[in-house]
């Protein structure tokens, strides 16, 4: 209809590119020297820049047999001026508790994985993520 700015019969996007190009990307491994994992995702005018680091723990009481993982997600406001203030923190937050939802899924990471020594010892995975 006449809200749609990408009719049918158009074939191109707003920014030029037609309908079935995607935007260009740049993905880099191993880019932080002293974690056990990294990675960098550029697309657009964003950067994601995402870190992890591993280290033993205790199970929880109510998932012995399971691992753990945390994320820490930082909106830099460099970014856009939208993550100013409380916004970058909100959308960190949102993001942060998206992934911790998701990862709890067995469908998306078995946390089993990460068990060491069932109600001894498991890994705990640390993701940072960095968006600029």
């Amino acid at each position: 209809g006449a809200s749609s700015s990408l009719t049918t019969t158009e074939n191109f996007r707003v920014d030029g590119r037609e309908r079935s190009q995607y935007r260009p990307m740049e993905l880099e491994t191993n880019v932080v020297a002293h974690a056990f994992g990294s990675s960098r995702l550029r697309l657009a005018n964003t950067d994601v820049l995402v870190a992890v680091k591993i280290e033993t723990d205790v199970p929880s009481v109510d998932q012995p047999d399971e691992g753990k993982i945390e994320f820490f997600v930082d909106c830099s406001a460099n970014a856009t001026p939208d993550f100013e203030g409380r916004g970058g923190e909100e959308l960190a937050t949102e993001i942060a508790n998206s992934l911790t939802s998701a990862y709890r899924s067995t469908k998306a990471f078995n946390l089993s994985k990460l068990c060491i020594l069932k109600g001894r010892k498991c890994w705990k995975l640390y993701v940072d993520i960095l968006v600029s």
